[in-house]
């Protein structure tokens, strides 16, 4: 009798495919896993697995200026940053607006803009965010919300109590999208790009 199997093994390689998971040790000691989800020109996109062990708000009562403006944003490419370890950094390219770390867009995770400012359509949704179980992610065991770049539409927040021009896209506990209030502090799940070996 045979019985086929599905084998992970552990490789070095010097190119990346989409799919593939790399992990390291952040300088605050948290083990990280990160996936290839985009073969770029000049590098492989990587999004982390799960969440940071720690959670942010994206901004405080206000998306004006949109995620380029936000406390996440300098949170991300400075203590965050940090966090990564040195050979790794060595190895980041930047992107468009010169940050090594960045979060993940709607579309990107989705595929589609169902609550947030619509996006170039040439973005699409990352392969590996086909399947639910890689839209979903969690912090220490547990499952969280993560932020996405978009703005809300003000047309999509439903509530009336709300400000609405406070509100950005995020992943729901459940791999959906969601809105939430930017003063809120969620999960976060770097993207960071690594130059072709």
């Amino acid at each position: 009798m045979s019985i086929k199997v599905k084998r992970m093994v552990k490789v070095s390689v010097d190119t990346f495919q989409v799919g593939d998971i790399i992990k390291f040790k952040l300088t605050n000691g948290a083990k990280v896993q990160a996936m290839a989800m985009q073969q770029e020109e000049n590098g492989m996109i990587f999004c982390l697995i799960d969440c940071l062990p720690c959670r942010y708000p994206m901004n405080i009562f206000t998306n004006e200026g949109g995620y380029e403006k936000s406390d996440l944003r300098k949170s991300l490419n400075a203590e965050i940053l940090d966090f990564f370890p040195e050979e790794l950094k060595a190895v980041m390219v930047p992107f468009e607006n010169g940050d090594l770390l960045r979060i993940p867009t709607e579309r990107e995770i989705f595929g589609e803009n169902q609550y947030g400012d619509y996006e170039n359509p040439y973005v699409k949704q990352w392969k590996p965010m086909k399947k639910c179980t890689n839209r979903i992610a969690a912090d220490i065991g547990v499952l969280q919300q993560y932020w996405l770049v978009n703005k809300a539409r003000e047309s999509t927040v439903q509530s009336s109590f709300r400000n609405p021009a406070a509100f950005f896209t995020v992943a729901d506990c459940d791999g959906r999208a969601n809105y939430n209030d930017g003063i809120h502090a969620i999960g976060v799940r770097p993207v960071f790009k690594i130059k072709n070996l």
